[in-house]
C-alpha cells in the first residue's frame, strides 16, 4: 500500500512543474491579451463586431440558409451515390468494400449533421435581426425573411431525407441493424443493435467527444468572459456555455457510477 502511495506521489511531483508552467503561461496570456486590447482602442473593436453582426443578420443569414440545403446535396448526393453503386455490384467477399461504403455513409451523415447545425444558427441568426430591426429603416425586407423561412424548412426536409437514406443503406450493409430514422427511440434501437466491438467504438468516440466539448466550452469561457469586460456582452452567455459544460460533466459521471454499479449493463 505504501510503495502504491509512493508512486501516485511521485506521479503527482513529476506532473506538477507543467501543470503550474501552463498555468503561468496561461495567466501572462491573458494579461498580454487585456493589455493589448485596451492599449488598441476596445471601444471601436466592439462597434465593428456589432456593425457586422447587424450586417450578417440582415443581409447574410437568409441568403446563407438557401445555400445550405444546395451545399448539403451536392456533397452527399454523389457520395451516397456512388456508395450505392458500389454495395449493388458487390458479392461480400470483399471487405474492403464494405468498409469504404460505411465510410463514405459516415461523411455523408457527419455532412447532415454539421448542415443541420449550420442551419438552426442561421435561422436564429436571422429571426434576430428580423425583430430587432422591425418597424426601423434597417428592417430586413419581408420577402427576404420569409424566402430564408422557406429555405430553412426545406433544409430540414433534406437533412432528414438524407439521413434515413443513409441509415437504410447501412442497413442493407448491416441486416442486423434496426431502427428507423422516424422512430423517436431510433438511437437507442440502433445501439442496442450493434455488438460489443461497434459498442467499444462508439464508447471510445463518446469520450473524444466529451473531451473535446470540454476544451471547447473552456475557450469559449474564456472568451465570452473577456468579451463582458470589454464589449458588455453580460453574464448570459457565460451562463449558457456552462450550462452546456455542466450538463456534459453531469451525464458522463452520473452515467460512470451508473454503469459501475451494474459492471457496465445499460
Amino acid at each position: 500500500m505504501n510503495d502504491n502511495n509512493d508512486a501516485v506521489k511521485q506521479e503527482n511531483k513529476k506532473a506538477l512543474p507543467k501543470f503550474a508552467l501552463i498555468i503561468a503561461l496561461s495567466l501572462a496570456g491573458g494579461i498580454a491579451l487585456g493589455l493589448v486590447l485596451t492599449l488598441s482602442g476596445v471601444e471601436s473593436l466592439g462597434d465593428n463586431l456589432t456593425a457586422a453582426g447587424a450586417w450578417f443578420t440582415r443581409y447574410a443569414a437568409a441568403p446563407l440558409l438557401v445555400a445550405v440545403p444546395l451545399l448539403e446535396l451536392a456533397v452527399c448526393l454523389p457520395i451516397y451515390f456512388g456508395a450505392k453503386k458500389r454495395l449493388s455490384a458487390w458479392d461480400g467477399e470483399d471487405e474492403s468494400v464494405g468498409s469504404d461504403a460505411e465510410a463514405r455513409l459516415s461523411v455523408c451523415l457527419w455532412v447532415t449533421g454539421m448542415a443541420l447545425i449550420a442551419t438552426m444558427f442561421l435561422l436564429a441568426a436571422m429571426t434576430a435581426g428580423f425583430v430587432n430591426d422591425a418597424g426601423t429603416p434597417r428592417m430586413m425586407p419581408k420577402e427576404l425573411f420569409f424566402s430564408g423561412l422557406g429555405a430553412f424548412l426545406a433544409s430540414l426536409a433534406v437533412c432528414v431525407v438524407l439521413q434515413q437514406k443513409l441509415v437504410d443503406l447501412a442497413k442493407r450493409l448491416n441486416p442486423e441493424k434496426q431502427g428507423s430514422v422516424y422512430d423517436t427511440k431510433f438511437q437507442k434501437k440502433w445501439f442496442e443493435s450493434c455488438d460489443e466491438a461497434e459498442r467499444a467504438i462508439i464508447g471510445q468516440c463518446a469520450y473524444r467527444a466529451y473531451q473535446a466539448a470540454g476544451r471547447t466550452c473552456l475557450a469559449l469561457w474564456l472568451v465570452l468572459l473577456l468579451g463582458g469586460m470589454l464589449f458588455d456582452w453580460g453574464f448570459l452567455p457565460v451562463l449558457v456555455v456552462c450550462i452546456i459544460w455542466g450538463v456534459s460533466q453531469s451525464v458522463y459521471c452520473g452515467w460512470s457510477i451508473k454503469l459501475g454499479k451494474s459492471g457496465g449493463k445499460l
